[in-house]
């Protein structure tokens, strides 16, 4: 009796383990492979779409060490599993020609709930040529750069234990989601690439950002028209432009950005630290409850800018058309502030036209009508 009670749950152990092994949906099955030359798009869309059709409580897409080369890839929702898990092991990189994408996005994740990112890979963007030919700052018609990693209407989400390498634009975007949390993650390109904001944010709410490392050539973090409750802690930002709220004002009937909290972060070797900045014929708007507390300034520029006359280029429309509305701002900061040495590559037209010398310990720039 003992020995079939024994066989039986062995076979039972068995089962279990064979179900447990079915949920795990690796891209090599699906014909990856990595040798860093071979596109994978089609595999991890195929291991995407049989993950998310699984009726498993939770579901994993395996993308496992090695060097992948991966296309523009839309991975979309909804999923039948109420958890669905990606797990970027190793490093996955972009085509670096930026003709290649006829979307904003290298990686979308959209319409997805109880999505998890996590694994200790890297995403490597290849920005390079992209900066070589990237003219926004001239022309406003622009083709628009992909993103790295962009997540659009994704709701209970983590994003962990990954990095985020030379993207061609933004490195982390997300849009119409909620209740997201970002941590433990490492977001890197040179300080003269443009345009490469760390994490952007908008018409999202709910979001917790922290336990970060950012250097990168533009925002640390942009927090965009209609974020709310965002909290941000322990980021370690530098090189870059700081943490802005904003550009604000810049498209009639943008949304409210409301309780914004960013506490024990540190700024080293940035252009600026806590900005605001609005445009300075923005239609009438408010920002409100927002936060700054305990940062650290190691040789930032600008520690504070609050600035109703962004005006990047010198190239607006300086018509005062209505005015924002900020409201519970509070900044307090330590450290050490630059008030002299070479600009940043893309600074121009972001710094007061005077000099101001040595910067007093601690500077807010101020810019109103």
């Amino acid at each position: 009796m003992d020995f079939k009670w024994n066989q039986w749950v062995l076979n039972a152990l068995f089962l279990l383990a064979g179900v447990a092994e079915a949920t795990v949906f690796d891209v090599k099955n699906y014909g990856a492979q990595a040798d860093g030359m071979t596109d994978i798009s089609k595999a991890l869309v195929s291991a995407w779409n049989d993950s998310c059709a699984s009726v498993e409580p939770t579901s994993t897409v395996l993308i496992s060490r090695g060097t992948y080369l991966l296309g523009p890839v839309i991975l979309s929702g909804p999923c039948k599993s109420s958890s669905i898990e990606f797990q970027l092991q190793g490093l996955v990189r972009a085509p670096p020609d930026p003709a290649l994408f006829k979307t904003d996005a290298w990686v979308l994740f959209e319409n997805v709930k109880g999505l998890k990112v996590s694994g200790g890979g890297i995403l490597d963007g290849q920005g390079q040529r992209a900066w070589t030919s990237n003219n926004c700052s001239a022309n406003p018609n622009c083709k628009e750069l992909p993103i790295n990693l962009k997540l659009a209407y994704v709701q209970n989400t983590i994003i962990r234990d990954i990095a985020s390498k030379n993207s061609k634009y933004f490195h982390i975007g997300i849009f119409q989601s909620s209740d997201l949390t970002l941590e433990n993650l490492n977001i890197y390109a040179p300080g003269s690439s443009p345009n490469t904001d760390g994490i952007h944010m908008s018409s999202s709410e709910r979001i917790n950002v922290t336990n970060i490392v950012i250097a990168t050539g533009d925002d640390c973090i942009s927090i965009g028209p209609g974020t709310r409750n965002l909290n941000v802690t322990k980021v370690v930002c530098g090189p870059g432009h700081g943490i802005s709220i904003g550009s604000l004002g810049k498209s009639p009937g943008e949304a409210e950005v409301h309780g914004i909290f960013v506490r024990n972060c540190t700024f080293t070797n940035t252009l600026n630290g806590a900005r605001i900045k609005t445009w300075p014929s923005s239609p009438v708007g408010a920002a409100s409850n927002i936060v700054f507390e305990d940062l650290i300034m190691n040789n930032a520029y600008f520690p504070v800018i609050l600035d109703q006359m962004y005006c990047p280029h010198q190239k607006c429309d300086q018509e005062r058309n209505g005015s924002k509305c900020w409201s519970g701002f509070a900044v307090p900061v330590m450290g050490s502030c630059r008030g002299e040495g070479e600009e940043e590559e893309g600074d121009e037209g972001e710094r007061d036209e005077a000099d101001h010398g040595e910067i007093p310990f601690c500077y807010v720039y101020y810019q109103s009508w």
